[in-house]
């Protein structure tokens, strides 16, 4: 642990914490007699992070034949091993800004919602823009979907819709409780990191090298390889995927709230009915999620998030028969969680109409439409497995796939060799090629 940055002293903290918070214990006497640190898995399961689990062995002091007990954390800690990656994770400020939302805000928008199943999960020791201690989610009952494509079924779509209602509904509480913008309570905090249209800044190759990889996979979609448009789609398709630039920005048109901005499956953690409750040979019923994972966190309009959610999660043949449902089961979740939990007697705010009307959530979401389409792009345009990329033993692997000859060479060979691939990717290209390079959105 103290290669990591942990000291004992971090430890008893860190459990000091959890038992205020999660027992109502604040002066609980407890002894530490172990503890160690796990790596999660051999493979990463996230890019932006190594993580672990803390697991601590205590014993209560004031009680003289207390059994020992065991507690597990989850650890998020900034990728040293790979220094350049150390260094593109710093750049990106992304340890920075997690930190400070977990220090400053994200805390007061539990608060907010305090009695309901959280959204996000306590964090209880923040250190040195590097290293994030959390509860273990595992140990509560939630886990990550796996084997799924990334792809949600409805049952999760609208649990994964539905918690980020309550994120959104927190949001505006705030807002409307202490009479302040958040962008104003807590400025400097929300700062792009992600979409910056600037050639010096670290993740500006990654927007490229996608638009590139993405124009060439278009020359071998059947749809237009072959059509006298093909010249005029290559044109434009670059100029409107650099739309997200704007779509990033708070807006100036709708109310922003604090949106996650990472809503992929990675990033969501499900609970589920207990089995008894299930029928029987049926799949688990996910009864509520939790959002992890708040380093890109941006202040934009709620339709960013629900667009972005619901175009990362499905492709389009099981979206269009469902999307304006999806979009009406955020909607009434924003208005009953606003409506039940939050409007007590001392608030005189009013409905979700009088903050965020439907009208204009609607008319938001039409406009957000492509940036979901695009998001869907960033997320899954990536090669699907290292055998993609051509680079030569020995040589720097972060260096060498980042340059675009590699890159676009590497997502061709994903879409010749792997079906999945092929159709989500085919899929998310001919929504923007259809709708915005050729249509009239």
């Amino acid at each position: 642990p103290a290669a990591l940055g942990l000291t004992e002293e971090d430890v008893e903290l860190i459990v000091k914490r959890y038992l205020q918070e999660k027992r109502d214990r604040y002066n609980a006497k407890f002894r530490v007699l172990s503890y160690h640190v796990k790596r999660l898995s051999e493979e990463p399961i996230g890019y932006l992070g190594d993580h672990y689990f803390l697991n601590v062995v205590l014993r209560e002091k004031m009680e003289e034949y207390a059994e020992e007990e065991y507690l597990s954390f989850f650890l998020k800690i900034l990728p040293e091993q790979v220094p350049k990656l150390a260094d593109y994770v710093r750049e990106m400020g992304c340890f920075r800004k997690e930190i400070q939302l977990y220090t400053h805000l994200i805390p007061r928008l539990q608060d907010v919602t305090i009695g309901t199943k959280p959204f996000a999960p306590r964090a209880y020791l923040t250190k040195d823009e590097k290293l994030l201690v959390f509860e273990n989610l595992k140990a509560e009952g939630y886990r990550m979907l796996e084997n799924n494509k990334s792809l949600l079924d409805f049952a999760h779509l609208e649990v994964a819709l539905k918690t980020v209602a309550k994120l959104h509904a927190a949001s505006l509480v705030l807002e409307e409780r202490t009479k302040q913008s958040i962008m104003k309570l807590y400025s400097g905090h929300l700062n792009e990191n992600v979409y910056i249209d600037d050639d010096t800044y670290v993740r500006k190759t990654n927007l490229d090298n996608a638009i590139k990889a993405l124009c060439e996979l278009i020359k071998r979609i059947d749809k237009y390889k072959n059509s006298d448009k093909l010249d005029f789609i290559l044109a434009k398709f670059p100029e409107v995927i650099r739309r997200i630039y704007d779509f990033a920005r708070p807006s100036t048109e709708y109310r922003n709230v604090f949106n996650h901005g990472d809503l992929w499956n990675n990033n969501l953690m499900f609970k589920y009915d207990e089995p008894e409750t299930s029928a029987p040979n049926s799949d688990p019923v996910p009864v509520t999620a939790v959002l992890v994972d708040y380093q890109f966190s941006r202040l934009a309009p709620p339709a960013y998030d629900v667009m972005s959610l619901i175009m990362i999660s499905t492709l389009s043949s099981f979206r269009n028969k469902h999307l304006e449902e999806w979009k009406n089961i955020y909607y009434d979740e924003l208005g009953s969680l606003l409506a039940q939990q939050w409007c007590d007697s001392i608030d005189t705010f009013g409905n979700v109409e009088d903050l965020l009307p439907r009208a204009e959530f609607e008319e938001s979401c039409r406009e957000f439409h492509l940036a979901g389409l695009i998001e869907s792009c960033m997320y899954f345009h990536w090669p699907p497995t290292p055998d993609c990329y051509e680079i030569a033993n020995g040589a720097d692997w972060f260096d060498e796939s980042r340059k675009p000859e590699v890159f676009v060479r590497a997502s061709l060979n994903g879409f010749e060799r792997y079906d999945d691939y092929r159709h989500r990717i085919s899929d998310m290209i001919m929504q923007i090629v259809d709708g915005y390079v050729l249509g009239d959105n």
